[in-house]
């Protein structure tokens, strides 16, 4: 039967989300998965950043302040989405003191897309840049520019995955506030 026009969409998606009924146990494992991929990629930040200060012979190829803008930023942005009350987003206009704010929390959620994003580009500008251009002989030190681009993707695949978990709930579970 064709959809009238009329009729409030349900969805967003054509396609009902498949995550939308995890289970209890499935939503922790995703939070707890979410912890290690972030774990992760700072650790491989840091393992390149250890690498980096123990290759004595060259000091231009150590890790400086610009290698560690993009992770930065990238986990700001990650800590800007997970705190957005998922509920602000829906359509649900909430007043408060007379605005509302659907359109801030959008907002947020945006500029926590735009730091996750800028990390990300910024660490591919970082390994082209410092670790490709500069460096003749690359081989060396394409590690460290590797690691930083990996660092931002681990990052970001931990956010979608702390987001998926958290944003769903069962079939038949009920939010209380009080």
């Amino acid at each position: 039967m064709p959809r009238l026009y009329d009729e409030e969409p349900r969805s967003i998606f054509i396609i009902p989300n498949p995550f939308r009924a995890l289970s209890h146990k499935a939503r922790q494992i995703g939070v707890y998965s979410s912890g290690v991929l972030f774990a992760l990629g700072w650790w491989v930040f840091i393992d390149a950043l250890v690498i980096s200060t123990k290759s004595g012979e060259d000091a231009t190829a150590r890790m400086g302040f610009e290698d560690w803008v993009s992770g930065i930023l990238s986990t700001l942005g990650m800590i800007v989405i997970n705190l957005i009350d998922k509920s602000r987003l829906h359509g649900d206009a909430y007043e408060y003191a007379g605005s509302s704010l659907v359109w801030k929390a959008r907002l947020f959620l945006f500029l926590g897309f735009a730091l996750i994003a800028g990390g990300f580009a910024g660490s591919f500008c970082v390994l082209i840049i410092k670790y490709i251009v500069y460096f003749e002989s690359a081989q060396p030190y394409t590690y460290y520019g590797a690691a930083i681009v990996i660092q931002c993707g681990l990052i970001m695949i931990s956010t979608v995955v702390l987001w998926i978990a958290q944003n769903t709930q069962e079939e038949y579970e009920y939010n209380f506030r009080l």
